[in-house]
């Protein structure tokens, strides 16, 4: 909390003769109504050097009241707030918390000030219980769950703090507010933290959803790359979206897609996205340069074969037993840059049934969907890859990259 908002919070909001000048409440001894009168005039001027000179005035004179101590300690607060020594201004805040001589009103922002206050000296505790409090005395600040659950996660307490911050987030999503980029971040290193897979998935999709990053794709794609073993297909899938949101980088990566996807019967895709890989400069060394060159050679050729034979392809697949056909006829009309071909066959393969990559086949008329700017019904096709959990987790991506 800043320095200023925080002494305005205290030095305008509690006025020490509106406190204390109310007939029907107690009144200061006679022995220290001189120098605290003149305090309180300090205040008012804002010359809080003199205010806090004659409350230890005050201070000095015996005996006194248990009220003449609660008036001294809360002009002392307002004195210390006013020169900005905080620590001196927390302690005399903690001496008259719990007074019964303290309006109802002015606890729960005492209570955030001693929150801030200790948050801001490290001593997290005591921040956490200062917050809860406030909470507990009514107040409904939006920041007070995220100061303690910033102060448990500082306080090494990560099962507490990633609790707080998920009720946060769940109550931000229940009002239809966009949850904040720092709660989100702070889930996934609690989550991290704790080993909890399942909780970092979940904080890096909403990150993904609202702050769509490079850093939280790079973060969300690391595991399904880990996770992709020796399928070509899924490799392929995955590759498409790292180049849809832009994080596939190496000029290596591009050569593999293009070679998985020339592997697949698709000559359409492999040329864009090795041209692609040429006009980013991303060969350095001369021999992958010139190796890649010569596939682009190659697949060009085989390109320009494969695109007038496809409307005769696409009437054989049209007669056979299974839909496969079809969805591969239609995965090569999405190399050529064709969307609207392409979901006309896809469709027609899973229609056909009998599929041997039912995942795959979902995920293509997914992409088909976007690309013919459908966002809608991607996202249903995305959603319905679901019988194999490698499969599903992508395909999770892909419905979020079109959420986004």
């Amino acid at each position: 909390m800043s320095r200023v908002a925080l002494t305005l919070a205290l030095v305008l909001g509690f006025s020490v003769a509106g406190s204390v000048a109310h007939a029907d409440e107690p009144q200061v001894s006679r022995a220290v109504a001189k120098p605290l009168k003149a305090a309180s005039e300090a205040l008012q001027a804002k010359n809080y050097t003199e205010a806090l000179a004659r409350t230890r005035e005050a201070q000095a004179i015996s005996p006194r009241t248990a009220y003449d101590d609660y008036v001294i300690r809360y002009m002392q607060m307002q004195g210390f707030m006013g020169t900005n020594n905080y620590t001196e201004g927390g302690a005399a805040m903690e001496a008259i918390i719990d007074s019964p001589y303290l309006p109802s009103t002015a606890k729960p922002p005492l209570l955030l000030a001693l929150m801030r206050i200790d948050y801001q000296d490290k001593d997290y505790e005591k921040a956490i219980a200062y917050g809860q409090r406030a909470l507990a005395a009514g107040d409904l600040s939006s920041d007070t769950p995220l100061v303690i659950a910033q102060a448990y996660f500082l306080d090494n307490k990560y099962k507490e703090a990633l609790a707080g911050l998920e009720a946060i987030v769940a109550h931000d999503e229940q009002a239809g507010r966009k949850p904040t980029e720092k709660s989100l971040n702070l889930i996934w290193s609690c989550a991290i933290k704790l080993k909890d897979d399942t909780a970092a998935s979940r904080a890096v999709e909403k990150l993904i959803l609202h702050y769509p990053k490079p850093d939280y794709w790079q973060n969300a794609m690391a595991g399904v790359l880990a996770n992709k073993a020796t399928d070509d297909r899924l490799l392929l899938m995955t590759y498409r979206l790292m180049a849809q949101v832009g994080i596939l980088k190496r000029g290596d990566a591009f050569t593999e897609m293009a070679q998985i996807a020339l592997d697949q019967g698709n000559p359409g895709e492999a040329q864009t996205v090795l041209e692609q890989a040429f006009a980013k400069n991303l060969y350095t060394d001369p021999h992958d340069k010139e190796r890649s060159q010569r596939l682009l050679d190659k697949v060009r050729r085989t390109a320009a074969d494969d695109k007038a034979s496809l409307p005769k392809a696409e009437r054989e697949a049209g007669n056979a037993k299974t839909g496969d056909g079809l969805v591969q006829v239609g995965a090569a009309y999405l190399g050529f840059g064709q969307p609207d071909k392409a979901l006309a066959a896809i469709s027609a393969g899973i229609a056909k049934g009998n599929l041997k990559f039912a995942d795959e086949s979902y995920m293509l008329l997914g992409i088909a969907y976007e690309r013919n700017k459908n966002t809608a019904e991607a996202i249903k096709a995305f959603n319905r890859a679901t019988n194999d959990p490698k499969y599903a987790r992508i395909a999770k991506l892909w419905a979020l990259e079109a959420r986004s």
